[in-house]
């Protein structure tokens, strides 16, 4: 009934999101994938099971309270849970995951801010197989996201302090047992999530290079990383 509600009203915001399991009736799919037709940017869909086992094993969530999770924001599930809940947007990093295969062509510098950014990898030229170049592609996301992790674990320090949250606080029943600021990570168990757009791009880019260069041989590394680092002026 909401989604269908959804589709006559045909609004933005606010937006739905569903917890996708395994059992959910081909009835209730058909509406959702209906709704997402339209255009409509939602329902968000994300994997319950999955999500439940996430927040029980990296944050530490019991299993009753895990079961609870919701769409915190536009993507990032949380319990609704005294120790669980997110009371506003916490300290986050976001990540232009586009950057990693980026980096795996320019051994980690970035040649937008002149900086080595990434980690320093073999120059591409001497890969000589996909799983060479996959290897290096893991290593790159490891350096892009270990720099976003320390970042949200050094806002989530110090952001009760630099920022606190008098007014979620008073309401909050965490706080008001702990005498702490609601975002103080002493008394919340939330989450750590990091936000990664242009993902997809990763996945055209290593399909693309292993299907051209590496199966069907059709051009070679070299040509591949002149053409990038000639903007594929003629290579068109």
């Amino acid at each position: 009934a909401f989604l269908q509600a959804a589709r006559m009203v045909r609004v933005a915001n606010p937006t739905f999101a569903f917890r996708w399991h395994p059992k959910v009736k081909d009835e209730i799919m058909r509406e959702i994938f209906e709704c997402i037709r339209q255009g409509l940017g939602y329902p968000s869909m994300r994997n319950d099971p999955i999500l439940i086992a996430n927040s029980m094993h990296w944050h530490g969530h019991p299993i009753k309270e895990a079961r609870t999770w919701v769409h915190q924001a536009c993507m990032s599930p949380c319990p609704t849970t005294k120790f669980g809940f997110q009371p506003m947007r916490m300290a986050s990093a976001t990540a232009n995951s586009a950057k990693i295969i980026e980096y795996v062509f320019t051994q980690g510098y970035d040649k937008v801010v002149n900086m080595q950014m990434g980690a320093k990898t073999p120059d591409p030229r001497t890969f000589k197989s996909f799983e060479e170049l996959y290897a290096i592609w893991i290593k790159q996301m490891k350096a892009i996201f270990g720099l976003l992790v320390r970042a949200v674990n050094v806002g989530r320090t110090i952001g009760s302090n630099a920022g606190p949250r008098p007014y979620l606080s008073a309401i909050s029943e965490r706080s008001i047992e702990s005498g702490l600021d609601v975002c103080d990570p002493s008394i919340s168990r939330g989450n750590a999530w990091i936000t990664c757009f242009t993902w997809v791009e990763n996945a055209d880019s290593l399909a693309a290079v292993k299907k051209l260069i590496f199966d069907e041989k059709k051009y070679t590394m070299e040509e591949l990383v002149d053409a990038l680092e000639n903007n594929w002026e003629g290579k068109e």
